[in-house]
């Protein structure tokens, strides 16, 4: 009976978990409503200092993207020689740049911010501006850029037969990327505190997500044996979203992007739990 008893016994704690998350989860909402303001103002500092002293400065966003996009291109329309359903070149560039986007605002927010609290244990000290939002800073900063190569594919949809009413659904789009970068964001900052090894792993993992994710192709064009597999990429519902957004055409259904987001918001609240909990023993990697 006694080893029975001591069996059972670890899995008592298992009912405080609730409340454990509830109370994770409120601390960071309360440290939100306290300092939104300077985290709204030290993103947009991250934002210019982050190309201070360059010679193009915020500029450097948009060029990367064109470069990027460029080498795509000329990888699928001149080796590949890919052709998407009637798509013309131009309206191919587009299929691709509206893909790219998401992937180049959450690599951007992932890749900075997963150093970011480990490069600023020193604000543990700062009683002013929590540092659960340290990787948030950096999160708002890479979609600030973001913007700029946003406002550079909407120009290009212009003149085509692409652009309508589907502009509107762009603010969804960016809070689906907003939302999930956050989660991704809180957990592997955390982590990264603990075992620096983690940043690496990133590096790799935002490259392989690149090649994986829809970006020079459409859900349509994967083997269905293939297809299932593909689901379970994050990248494949923030694409779908922008491409939707930008020149009005997607692969899923509709309802794939509240789900998405509504998965987002699960993910992003037990991040938040999870670095709140384990931020009283950042100190000692300091």
């Amino acid at each position: 009976m006694t080893d029975r008893i001591a069996i059972l016994k670890p899995w008592t704690w298992l009912h405080r978990v609730p409340g454990a998350l509830a109370s994770d989860i409120a601390a960071v909402a309360r440290g939100f409503r306290r300092a939104w303001r300077i985290l709204w103002a030290l993103s947009l500092i991250e934002t210019r200092r982050k190309y201070a002293g360059s010679a193009l400065g915020l500029l450097w966003y948009p060029t990367y993207s064109a470069l990027l996009l460029g080498s795509y291109c000329f990888v699928y329309l001149v080796v590949f020689k890919v052709r998407f359903r009637d798509l013309g070149t131009y309206e191919y560039v587009l299929f691709v740049f509206a893909g790219m986007l998401p992937y180049l605002g959450f690599s951007e927010a992932v890749s900075t911010s997963t150093v970011s609290v480990r490069q600023s244990l020193a604000i543990l000290r700062n009683a002013v501006f929590p540092i659960e939002f340290v990787p948030v800073k950096f999160v708002f900063a890479a979609l600030f850029g973001l913007f700029s190569s946003l406002s550079i594919l909407f120009v290009m949809v212009l003149p085509t037969s692409h652009r309508g009413w589907h502009f509107f659904y762009l603010p969804f789009a960016v809070t689906e990327l907003l939302v999930f970068s956050v989660a991704v964001a809180w957990a592997l900052s955390a982590i990264a505190v603990l075992i620096p090894d983690v940043v690496y792993l990133v590096n790799i993992g935002l490259l392989v997500l690149m090649f994986i994710s829809p970006i020079g192709y459409s859900v349509d064009m994967v083997p269905p044996a293939f297809r299932v597999a593909l689901y379970f990429n994050p990248m494949v519902y923030l694409v779908d979203a922008f491409r939707f957004s930008m020149i009005g055409m997607r692969s899923l259904p509709f309802w794939a992007d509240p789900a998405f987001l509504i998965v987002s918001c699960l993910l992003a609240s037990l991040s938040a739990a999870f670095f709140h909990r384990l931020s009283p023993i950042f100190a000692d990697y300091e």
